[in-house]
């Protein structure tokens, strides 16, 4: 359950600052700082980075922990946003940011923590909730775009995000001790307990020897959400006794607190490598009612009023493990398994405003329960004499087990609990044709307890036309499987009947991904990096919220395979670095053709939009300072819509976002790093495409993407020692 705030900062800031005032200044190497946005390669070549994910086949760009440090950012949401093919959509009423690639939502792209898929509400791997995951104990995240159904399963359509959990410490020492506090507004909201976003970190790692490290470490992330115009949760409007109901208690958006706790033990036998890691989380969000009810005091005769307020808790344990290493010579294996667990608390109760506690409970329930079990093997190089020829083959198994009983505000009593399990066996040919020139064609056969068998296959290509001049190409199926919702929620009484459908069948269709790039060399020790990609998905039945009759002639909304889409896209990014200056800029053209519900009236024109991403860094060596700024576009989208008279055109705003942020070394052990997000003060942008039921266009007016603009300090405290 939620700590006890006050209680919590309080003794973590004492803490901070003894330890802080301790130690006296000293000097501290310059580090070169990256850009954020200008994502680095990766190349997988050692035994150490058995964790990443191939730069061979695939574009890999990595943020490494400078990149998160300079951002100050604590959670995934902070530091994806300036990414110009990935886009954050963040959920007011839920708390929830999902990511999207090239247009296709969280659904279409996988995300891994070490190599393993996270365990989310519905499912494993997708449609993650990035906000959840913390980055205080993370060595880099690598970005990998096309479709990546054969070696990671299905439901990478998009793309995958890897997240690598730091191993080990760098230099001569045994110890590490590193505290953090941040302290952020939320727009212009601030007080050191109730309002803004809090933020602490503790983490001590011990290499035991040059075998054997660990470390152990918590985090607590305290947003206590944003009122906008909104009055806040002991707000009531009473008038001549009489409660008048004007919609503005509570907040715009809903405030939570994050507890994350964790351990991890690396160990390495002779050339052969573990790594354990050991998670729990704890979210809490709170959603207040905005409708308030006044009754009256029999003893008093005074207007009482209480508010039927709700407890969203998400708990979720997380058991990984790998273990790598070389079979004979260059031929490797790496094997991983994983047991995640998580569930989902509701509490529905009675909230008296004017004695500000709650009267009493009407629902305490377990809502949302799902247990992964998980596998997955893989030998490299198995042919690793061969020039011409190499071969990597694998397995995956997966079973999710549980239930989700839970709609929209109320709790229902008829669980229905199942399992899925999937089976699949992969495997990727290496071809070299020519010096400069490879191809990897590859297949995954899948057996899917619910759909039965499925082949996802893709043929993958590079050619080196210069050494710096480089091509490549991924043909392959766009697989999505349903998720766990789609095939079993159940949410039925005398007032809902909403139920997955069992029946449904994989999307499926053609992605195809083509990157092109340079790098030229501009100084003597300035290089400029610039990249021309092209992509295209032609995704066939589509999963789609559908409203039919049911055996007693009542509405079922549930889920069918009616719904068709292509999107055809165009990027161009730039990153330069000369001397201490770092500049990137980049430019995506986008279009989307979508058919609904098997219209014969489809849209088979493109829709089109626009996306602008630069940013600008300078480090100022002799002040141990960098100072760096993120400028993103986002165009006017629009999309297809099902509305009351027939296909519709639902738009977004174009709107304009802006970070920036300084960041410096006060002493060798204490670093300050400050700034601003969402400088042009962006709450909501108008659009008339946010779904309003089951395939029918709103009458929203808007859309809520921030909390407006923000100002952050976090102090790092880091101590190494033997």
């Amino acid at each position: 359950m939620s700590l006890n705030k006050d209680c919590f900062a309080i003794c973590f800031a004492t803490i901070l600052c003894f330890v802080s005032h301790s130690q006296q200044a000293d000097s501290v190497k310059v580090e070169t700082i990256k850009s954020v946005q200008n994502l680095k390669e990766v190349v997988v070549t050692g035994e150490s980075k058995v964790m990443s994910l191939s730069k061979k086949l695939f574009a890999v760009g990595v943020l490494d922990k400078k990149d998160i440090a300079k951002v100050a950012g604590n959670n995934l949401a902070d530091v994806l946003n300036y990414n110009l093919n990935i886009t954050i959509t963040p959920d007011a009423s839920s708390g929830r940011s999902t990511v999207s690639m090239f247009g296709l939502d969280g659904q279409y792209v996988k995300i891994l923590v070490d190599g393993i898929p996270m365990t989310s509400d519905n499912g494993i791997g997708n449609n993650i909730d990035i906000t959840q995951i913390n980055l205080e104990d993370v060595e880099r995240i690598e970005i990998v775009e096309g479709s990546m159904g054969v070696l990671y399963g299905d439901n990478a359509v998009a793309g995958v995000i890897n997240i690598v959990t730091k191993r080990g410490l760098e230099g001569d020492y045994a110890w590490q001790i590193q505290l953090s506090a941040q302290e952020e507004t939320v727009g212009p909201e601030y007080s050191l307990f109730d309002e803004g976003r809090h933020i602490q970190n503790f983490k001590v790692s011990n290499q035991v020897n040059d075998k054997l490290g660990y470390s152990i470490g918590a985090s607590r992330n305290d947003y206590a959400g944003f009122y906008n115009d909104f009055r806040g949760e002991n707000y009531v409007n009473i008038q001549d006794n009489t409660v008048v109901n004007d919609g503005l208690r509570g907040t715009e958006w809903n405030p939570k607190e994050q507890i994350t706790t964790y351990g991890n033990v690396n160990l390495n036998l002779g050339k052969h490598n573990i790594f354990y890691k050991l998670q729990y989380y704890d979210e809490v969000v709170t959603v207040f009612d905005r409708n308030v009810t006044g009754r009256l005091d029999t003893a008093t005769g005074l207007v009482n009023p209480t508010a039927l307020d709700e407890i969203y808790e998400t708990d979720r344990f997380v058991n990984n493990l790998n273990i790598s290493g070389p079979i004979k010579g260059q031929t490797t294996y790496n094997f991983f398994f994983s047991q995640q667990n998580q569930k989902r608390y509701f509490q529905q109760y009675v909230y008296n405003i004017l004695q500000q506690g709650i009267e009493s409970f009407i629902t305490d329930n377990l809502s949302q329960s799902s247990e992964i079990w998980y596998s997955k093997g893989f030998v490299s190089n198995m042919v690793p004499k061969s020039d011409f020829f190499n071969l990597q083959l694998g397995y995956e198994f997966t079973c999710q087990s549980g239930f989700d009983a839970i709609a929209t505000g109320e709790y229902s009593n008829d669980v229905v609990e199942n399992t899925l399990k999937n089976y699949d066996f992969f495997g990727v040919v290496d071809f070299n044709l020519t010096d400069n020139l490879s191809i990897y064609p590859g297949a995954r056969f899948t057996n899917n307890s619910q759909f039965g068998n499925k082949l996802i296959w893709s043929l993958s290509s590079t050619y080196d036309l210069t050494d710096t001049f480089k091509l490549k190409a991924i043909f392959g199926s766009a697989f999505r499987a349903p998720n766990f919702e789609e095939l079993f929620f159940y949410f039925v009484d005398a007032n809902h009947n909403v139920q997955g459908n069992p029946n449904l069948q994989p999307e499926d269709g053609i992605s195809v991904f083509v990157n092109l790039e340079n790098k030229f060399k501009v100084t003597q020790t300035g290089f400029l990096k610039s990249a021309i990609k092209s992509y295209y998905f032609d995704i066939q039945d589509k999963i789609a919220s559908v409203v039919v009759p049911d055996e007693n002639d009542r509405s079922l909304f549930t889920f069918a395979n009616v719904d068709y889409s292509k999107i055809l896209g165009f990027s161009w990014e730039n990153s330069l670095k000369v001397k201490n200056w770092q500049v990137g800029l980049g430019a995506t053209y986008m279009g989307e053709s979508t058919a609904i519900n098997e219209s014969s009236t489809s849209n088979s024109d493109y829709l089109w939009s626009f996306n602008l991403q630069s940013s600008l860094g300078y480090t100022i060596p002799r002040l141990k300072t960098t100072i760096s700024t993120q400028l993103k576009y986002t165009g006017r989208t629009q999309v297809i819509l099902e509305g009351a008279d027939g296909l519709v055109v639902g738009q977004t705003d174009d709107f304009t976002w802006m970070d920036a942020s300084f960041r410096t070394d006060l002493t060798k052990y204490l670093e300050i790093t400050l700034g601003a997000r969402n400088i042009f003060n962006i709450v909501t942008v108008n659009a008339s495409d946010v779904p309003s039921g089951t395939h029918n266009s709103s009458t929203t007016a808007s859309r809520l993407f921030g909390n407006g603009r923000s100002y952050f300090l976090k102090l790092l405290y880091n101590l190494n020692f033997n």
